[in-house]
């Protein structure tokens, strides 16, 4: 690991742990712009030392971890809720190390330069055609780095009671999109599962990309996966893929949310969406992981607010009607 990101170009390996622990105290020590953290260590663990660093000395922590299984993958998520933004598979064989090299230190690098920067409160626009107080039927969410957690907070304020149709596009890990759909179901007791070709969402339900093909939504809400047309800015599924399938024809009682993330996925997709006549809204810059994605849409007039998730799924709440 430390030969990999000190030859990543960018990054400073400041310091080294052999458990939580020494995590704690090395974080506190050195200040460091970022964490890569196992979980299974011994004595004290990685959920533990993850939850002390967010409170005593915050940096952003992505976690690496052999917690792959699919009756694992609970276990994994659980980082989320302790303030990890990221997650990635610990590699087992050569290729997955040379996968590892090539995705981590690019987050590293964009998590620590965001750390760098610190937070600082984005101004709110004011809602124009299409906004708040139209009521909504379908909501479209995109994210990337630090999304799993922002996702969850503003799914728990849309509430239980819902009768939203939810599409999510979150870029993670192959193989995580399974346990993450898990984690949610398991965290917020509503219909999580990965979006199937041809299923109608049901009202209140979510359904999430599946790694390796775009998720496309009707106005009826009946999706189709595209596994063959090509990534769009080196995603598939990508965010922009979700909006647009939406953006076709009236996007009326229709939300698009951009959330934390790296890049600019997304940001052409919820132009069209508002364009389209539907409500846009972003993540605030001091509640992100990473304002790329947010920062982009905003740059191209996206989007008609940028709010924490916790006051993006208050909002969307009071806009959600019944059956759509």
């Amino acid at each position: 690991m430390r030969r990999i990101l000190a030859g990543a170009g960018g990054i400073e390996v400041v310091g080294e742990a052999g458990n939580g622990l020494e995590a704690v105290r090395a974080a506190h020590a050195l200040r460091p712009d970022a964490v890569v953290m196992d979980l299974e260590m011994p004595g004290s663990d990685g959920y533990l030392a993850t939850e002390r660093i967010m409170a005593e000395c915050p940096a952003p922590v992505v976690v690496v971890t052999s917690l792959v299984q699919p009756d694992q993958m609970g276990a994994a998520f659980r980082a989320f809720k302790v303030g990890a933004v990221g997650v990635f598979p610990k590699p087992e064989v050569p290729g997955q190390w040379e996968e590892l090299a090539r995705t981590l230190p690019a987050t590293l690098r964009e998590v620590g330069a965001e750390h760098r920067r610190g937070t600082r409160r984005t101004a709110t626009s004011t809602a124009t055609e299409g906004g708040p107080g139209e009521r909504l039927h379908t909501l479209a969410i995109g994210a990337s780095t630090g999304g799993p957690g922002a996702i969850c907070e503003l799914l728990r304020e849309l509430g239980r009671g819902s009768r939203a149709r939810v599409a999510v596009v979150q870029h993670i890990a192959a193989g995580f999109e399974a346990g993450f759909a898990e984690w949610l179901r398991h965290e917020l007791g509503v219909d999580v599962r990965l979006a199937r070709g041809g299923e109608t969402i049901p009202p209140g339900a979510v359904r999430v990309a599946p790694t390796g093909s775009h998720l496309c939504v009707d106005p009826e809400g009946v999706q189709r996966l595209d596994p063959d047309s090509p990534p769009v800015g080196g995603h598939r599924p990508s965010v922009d893929a979700l909006f647009r399938s939406l953006a076709r024809g009236s996007a009326r009682g229709v939300a698009g949310v951009l959330l934390t993330g790296m890049g600019n996925d997304g940001a052409e997709g919820l132009l069209e969406l508002r364009r389209a006549g539907a409500f846009t809204v972003t993540q605030d810059e001091a509640s992100c992981a990473v304002f790329g994605m947010p920062r982009s849409a905003l740059e191209r007039g996206a989007a008609d607010l940028a709010l924490s998730p916790r006051e993006i799924g208050r909002l969307l709440a009071g806009r959600v009607g019944g059956d759509p």
